[in-house]
Parts: structure tokens; sequence; C-alpha cells
């Protein structure tokens, strides 16, 4: 549970200490799953080996029953020896054809639909102010998009997880990013002293990865932990200091960014739907009246909390594994979610009231 005390301490005594700022490209993990791969074909001398053997057997078993069988016996058991055994062979070592690949342009899969409206819905444009990292996520996201619609089912969160990051990242291009990798220990301002902000965390890490914040002297709080990779927007409560402390551990290279609340997603009744990937904070902005319609489309676990206005965590309104769609009363104010795949959350359609039942006619005089 996020902002839980911890009394894990700290992998390097010094508070005020920034983490690494060099640059670092981004690794992709490696797939889990094997390739497939074709039966080898049989070579000569195999075959010659083979059916040397099969007709040594055949010939000692006739030299042994040959006096006990007449001459129609003998010629098909004979004939029979001369066709099974390669038959047999042939059947045996034949090449299995594989199923064939999937057309391309021919995945609408659930994920990859929510993918392409995100990238639809982005704000950035390439220009000549763009810097060198914000093309390079540009160009990702929509290599992602392409690598998705012919994925594997196995292979199409992975796939997903480089492009989701990359949106996550173009979606405040004039943040201040800082680069690094391994364990860090950072204190990086607030963009408003003394308001709540949001933490943008990106990183291709496959091991646990592990997120602890503070204010002033005050005891580490978990802010998050699972394991990678991460692309999640955590959220920051407000508290009096200009800056915020971070605490990082994990294994691999990572991306963040402090942003400023006004990059929290709205959900209102002119825009009913959002989707995306990962952890967020979205602001509901819906009457009381209404539900929400929560879809995960991932394999792992999921939670929606509520959030004070100040995005102090506060009662689980849902949590559980897998797929999984849930309606749930609309809470006002914030609302986090924690998830490491795709999500959907909208405005649930109302249902049409049944019509009063018709009275009945007064009797006719």
């Amino acid at each position: 549970m996020p902002y839980d005390p911890d009394p894990t301490p700290s992998p390097r005594p010094d508070d005020d200490a920034h983490g690494p700022h060099s640059p670092h490209p981004s690794h992709r993990p490696q797939n889990p799953h094997p390739t497939r791969k074709e039966p080898h074909p049989v070579s000569w001398p195999r075959a010659l080996t083979h059916g040397l053997t099969s007709a040594f057997v055949l010939v000692l078993v006739l030299t042994l029953f040959m006096s006990l069988l007449g001459e129609v016996p003998f010629a098909l058991l004979f004939f029979a020896g001369l066709v099974l055994p390669p038959a047999l062979t042939a059947h045996h070592y034949a090449r299995r054809p594989l199923p064939p690949p999937l057309p391309r342009g021919t995945r609408t899969a659930p994920e990859v639909l929510d993918y392409a409206r995100a990238i639809q819905a982005l704000d950035y444009q390439p220009g000549p102010g763009s810097t060198e990292d914000d093309l390079a996520d540009y160009q990702l996201a929509l290599d992602v998009y392409d690598k998705s619609r012919t994925a594997e089912s196995e292979d199409l969160d992975d796939v997903l997880a480089e492009g989701w990051s990359a949106l996550t990242r173009l979606q405040a291009p004039n943040a201040e990013w800082n680069h690094g990798e391994g364990d860090a220990v950072l204190r990086l301002p607030r963009p408003e002293p003394g308001t709540m902000a949001v933490l943008a965390l990106t990183s291709p890490a496959l091991g646990l990865v592990r997120v602890r914040t503070r204010g002033g002297r005050g005891p580490w709080a978990r802010l998050y932990e699972a394991g990678g990779p991460v692309c999640a927007r955590l959220p920051l409560p407000a508290r009096e200091e200009d800056s915020v402390q971070l605490e990082l551990r994990l294994e691999g290279a990572w991306r963040l960014a402090v942003l400023g609340a006004h990059v929290i997603r709205r959900l209102t009744p002119d825009a009913p739907r959002l989707s995306g990937y990962g952890g967020d904070v979205l602001a509901l902005e819906t009457p009381k009246s209404q539900r929400l319609s929560f879809r995960h489309t991932g394999h792992g676990p999921y939670q929606l909390r509520r959030l004070t206005p100040t995005l102090r965590p506060a009662e689980v309104l849902a949590e559980g594994m897998g797929e999984a769609r849930l309606t749930l009363p609309s809470p006002t104010g914030y609302l986090q979610i924690q998830s490491r795949t795709g999500w959907t959350l909208r405005i649930a359609p109302t249902e049409p009231h049944e019509a009063p039942p018709t009275p009945p006619l007064p009797p006719a005089p």
C-alpha cells in the first residue's frame, strides 16, 4: 500500500545527495517466451541406418519362421518388409507445418485500440524546439504501434510497455527529466512550493522496483513497490517543503520527473472515457448519481484508491488480479489507479428508466 511506514534503512546516508543525471539508453526487456523451432530434417546417414536395422530384423524373423510359413504368407511378409520401414521412417521424420503467421493489420485487441487512442490524443507535435529525447520517444511510440498490430499475444504486454513509457514522457515534454541507473537518493524541487505534485517514473527494469518518500526528517514512507518494468504516475501530497525527497531501489535504468498537478487528467461528462497503462492519478468531475466502469486488461494486480483533495491516500475502492470488468460508485475528488498493464475507466451509461404502467381504464357506463 502507498505511504505505509517503512523501517528499511536508506541505501545512502546522505539524504541530500543527488542521483546520477548522465543519459543512459533504455534497454528493452528480454522476451521470456522461447521462440518456436521447426523439426530438424532427417540426414541420409540416419535414414540409411534406420533402414539397415529394419531390414536386418526382418531377415532374422523370416529366417527363423521360414519353415513354419507357406509360400504365400512368406511373400506377403517379405513385401510388407520392403514397404513399411521406409513409410514409417518418412512419417516419423517429416517436417511438421507451422501455423500461418498473422496477416498484418488484423489485430484489434482492446489494449492495442486503447494505445492507438492515446497516440491520437497526444498534444505533442515534433518540431524545431523538440529535444533529442522527445523525438526518440515519439518515434518509439509510433514504432511500438506497428509492432503491436502483429505481435503474438504472449509478447503484447512487453511491446506495449515500451510505447506507454514513451507516451508518459511525451505528455509532459517541458518537464525536467532526470536520468539514472540503479539505487539513488534524490531531492528534487516541487513545481510550486507547498503544493501537491505528481511523480512520473518509467524504467525497463525487470526486478523489484521500490520508491519511497518522506517529508523533512520524518520516516520514509512507501510510495511504490512492484516488479518491473515500471510506467507510473504517483501522487505526491501537498507539504510545506519546496522539494521532494525520493529513494529509488532497482537494478536498471530509470527516468523520472516531478510534475505539477496540472498534468492530472480529468474524467468529466464531456470526456467520459480515459485509458492508460500502469499507475496514474485522475480527477473525477462526475455527478454522484453516476457510476464508473473499470476494465483491466492485464494479468497482474490492480487497485483503485480514493485520494483526498491534497492527494493523500484514503480508502481502497476495488482491487484484484488479472482481467476484470467492474462497476462502482463514482467517488468525488481524486482517484489513484495502481496497475502494471492496461486499463480503461469511463462513466457508465445510465440505464433507461422503465415507463410506469398504464392505469386500467374505468369501466364503461
